[in-house]
C-alpha cells in the first residue's frame, strides 16, 4: 500500500474517530451549548483574540526592532519568500527552499513539543488562557488614575473581602502595575544601559509585571465566565454593570489565584532572577538541564491548576468561601467524574490540535517568511475561538453537574 493511501486512510480515520467522540461523549450538550453561548456573545472569543493577537504583534514588532539594530549575523531573519518560490520544480515541497516544507522527523517534533503547550492551555481554562501583555501596559495607567471609578469598584471590594489588608493588596496591584507600564520599555534598555544591569534588573521589571499580567488575565476571564452564565441564565445585563460585577468576583477568585501566582514566581520566574546573579549562578546548572526544570516546573504549575479545576468559577459565579468551593470542586468530581473526564479529554484533544497546527505550520512555511508573519497573526485567533467555545462550555457543565449555582444570581 503506497504512502498516499497510508495517509488518505489515516485522515479518514482521525476524521471517524473525531466524529465518533464528539457525537457520543455525555457533555455533547453542555459542548452544544457552549457554542451557542459564544455565538450569542461574541466577546468570548473576540477578547481572547484581541490579547493573543496583540501579544504576536508585539513579538513581531520586537523582533523588528532586533533586525534594525543586531549586527548582520545576529539579526532575525525576514524574507518575503523563500528562494524557490519561483522554480517550478520546488515552488511548493522538495527542498528546504520550498513554499512549504516540512520534513517527517520536524513534523514528529512540532508534535512532540506541542504536548505541554496544550496541557497548560488546558489548565489555563480554569485559570488564565491567554497572556495579557502587551495590552497590559496600556491597562495599567486605567487602574493608576482611577479610570471610570473602577478603582474604587475595586477597592471597596478588596476592603470589603480582606478588611484592612485590602488596602495593601491594592498597594501591591498598584505596583506591579507601574512594572507593567515599564516592561514594554524594558525591550529597548539593552541599547540605552549596560546590558549586565539590564540582564539583571530587567527581569525582575518583568516578574513583578507579570503578576499584574497574570492577575488582569484572571479578571478578564472572571468576565468571560459572567458572560457565559447569564447567557446560561437568560439575564439581561449591561456591560458596564456586568464589568463592575466582574471586579466584585475578581477579588473572590484572587485568593486561589495568588496561590497559582505564587507558585509561578517560586518555580518560573525566581530562578530567572536569581541564575542572572554572580552570587546565586552556581546555584543553577548549564543551560539545557535548567531547560528541562523549568519544563518541569511549568508541569506542575499546569497540574495543581487541573487539581482545583473547579475551584475558579464556584468562586467567580457564585461567590463562595474558598474552602466552600474546594469542597464543591470535590464534591462534584466525586459525583460526576465520568462526565468531567470527558470534558477534561475533549479540551485537551482540541487544544492539542491547536497547537500543533500553529507549530507545524510555522515551520512548514518557515521562520520569518511573509507567510510566516501573517500566521503568527492569525492563528492566536484559532486558539481564541476554541477557547472561547470550552469556556463556555465548562460553564454549562458547572450549571448541569454542580450543586449550589441554581439561586446565585449575579451582583
Amino acid at each position: 500500500m503506497s504512502s498516499v493511501s497510508n495517509t488518505t486512510w489515516l485522515v479518514l480515520g482521525t476524521i471517524a474517530g473525531y466524529a465518533l467522540m464528539m457525537g457520543t461523549n455525555p457533555v455533547r450538550d453542555c459542548l452544544r451549548d457552549g457554542w451557542r453561548a459564544m455565538r450569542r456573545y461574541p466577546a468570548l472569543w473576540v477578547v481572547f483574540g484581541v490579547l493573543g493577537c496583540a501579544n504576536a504583534l508585539f513579538a513581531l514588532g520586537t523582533r523588528a526592532y532586533l533586525a534594525s539594530v543586531l549586527p548582520a549575523e545576529e539579526r532575525p531573519v525576514f524574507i518575503w519568500m523563500r528562494a524557490a518560490w519561483r522554480d517550478p520544480q520546488l515552488w511548493l515541497t522538495g527542498s528546504p527552499e520550498s513554499l512549504w516544507w516540512l520534513p517527517r522527523h520536524e513534523f514528529a517534533r512540532a508534535v512532540r513539543d506541542s504536548a505541554l503547550p496544550a496541557v497548560e492551555s488546558l489548565a489555563g481554562l480554569f485559570d488564565n488562557l491567554v497572556s495579557a501583555f502587551p495590552l497590559s501596559a496600556f491597562v495599567a495607567p486605567l487602574m493608576l488614575l482611577a479610570w471610570r471609578g473602577r478603582a474604587k469598584v475595586l477597592l471597596h471590594a478588596l476592603r470589603r473581602r480582606f478588611g484592612k489588608w485590602g488596602i495593601a493588596i491594592y498597594s501591591a496591584l498598584a505596583l506591579s502595575a507601574l512594572a507593567a507600564l515599564a516592561k514594554p520599555i524594558m525591550y529597548a534598555a539593552p541599547q540605552l544601559m549596560p546590558p549586565e544591569l539590564w540582564l539583571r534588573w530587567g527581569q525582575v521589571i518583568a516578574a513583578a509585571a507579570f503578576g499584574f499580567e497574570y492577575l488582569l488575565g484572571v479578571g478578564v476571564q472572571v468576565f468571560l465566565l459572567l458572560l457565559a452564565y447569564a447567557w446560561v441564565r437568560g439575564l439581561s445585563f449591561a456591560t458596564s454593570d456586568l464589568v463592575d460585577v466582574a471586579i466584585r468576583r475578581f477579588t473572590c477568585v484572587l485568593q486561589w489565584s495568588a496561590l497559582v501566582l505564587l507558585l509561578g514566581v517560586l518555580l518560573i520566574e525566581l530562578p530567572l532572577i536569581l541564575k542572572n546573579f554572580s552570587t546565586f549562578a552556581a546555584w543553577f546548572p548549564e543551560r539545557e538541564l535548567f531547560a528541562q526544570r523549568l519544563v518541569l516546573a511549568r508541569t506542575a504549575l499546569a497540574v495543581v491548576v487541573l487539581i482545583g479545576a473547579g475551584a475558579q468559577v464556584a468562586l467567580a459565579l457564585h461567590a463562595k468561601s474558598w474552602c466552600r468551593a474546594w469542597a464543591e470542586h470535590f464534591d462534584m468530581a466525586a459525583r460526576a467524574w465520568w462526565p468531567l473526564s470527558w470534558f477534561l479529554i475533549i479540551a485537551l484533544v482540541h487544544f492539542f490540535a491547536v497547537r500543533a497546527v500553529q507549530a507545524n505550520v510555522s515551520r512548514g512555511v518557515g521562520e520569518g517568511t511573509a507567510l510566516w508573519i501573517a500566521w503568527q497573526i492569525l492563528s492566536p485567533w484559532l486558539l481564541a475561538v476554541v477557547g472561547g467555545w470550552l469556556l463556555a462550555s465548562w460553564v454549562c457543565v458547572i450549571r448541569r453537574y454542580g450543586r449550589g449555582g441554581e439561586t446565585s444570581e449575579l451582583a
